[in-house]
């Protein structure tokens, strides 16, 4: 997403086109059992919905792209994946992998995370929205910018993977 500010917008052009920024997401390739041995053993946290179960790894606001892959990535709001902190994690993953999926999830479909601490919550989704590449709801000029990225929103997952190159579905999850 291209959100706000130049830095952002030249940042989410790399994650729209789908390259891999230098990040031991790098390592990761086309689906589980090509992970690297270090990666893999890092890899703790999950995320499953819609019949598929994807892995997350931790990130953060300055990677530039989702992690290639059947593989997910933090990158907004609280980074370390909890289900017990009372904040809001931001995942991205690629439209073209199993975390694509999240296209078909709808109000009140269960998401089930396993967090760093081995901890499992299952959450529902409270809204499915598309957003533009400026952080705005498709059709609209509503800024949901800082519900999406903002970790101080209570606990919730926010989910997010690429419609097209200038629209994203984004799931908000309690």
């Amino acid at each position: 997403m291209k959100f706000n500010g130049i830095g952002f917008l030249a940042a989410m052009l790399i994650f729209v086109g789908g390259s891999v920024a230098g990040t031991s997401a790098a390592a990761v390739g086309t689906d589980a059992n090509s992970v690297s041995a270090s990666t893999r053993s890092s890899v703790k946290s999950s995320i499953s919905f819609a019949g598929t179960s994807v892995p997350v790894i931790k990130g953060n606001m300055n990677i530039t792209t989702a992690p290639k892959g059947n593989v997910a990535e933090t990158w907004g709001g609280q980074t370390t994946l909890s289900v017990s902190d009372n904040q809001s994690t931001h995942i991205i993953g690629h439209d073209g992998t199993r975390f694509g999926e999240i296209t078909k999830l709808k109000k009140g479909s269960p998401v089930k995370v396993v967090d760093v601490h081995g901890q499992t919550k299952t959450y529902h989704v409270t809204q499915v929205s598309n957003v533009t590449d400026y952080g705005l709801l498709q059709g609209t000029k509503t800024d949901v910018w800082n519900k999406i990225v903002n970790a101080k929103q209570g606990e919730q997952v926010v989910l997010q993977t690429c419609l097209s190159e200038t629209l994203n579905r984004v799931v908000w999850a309690r």
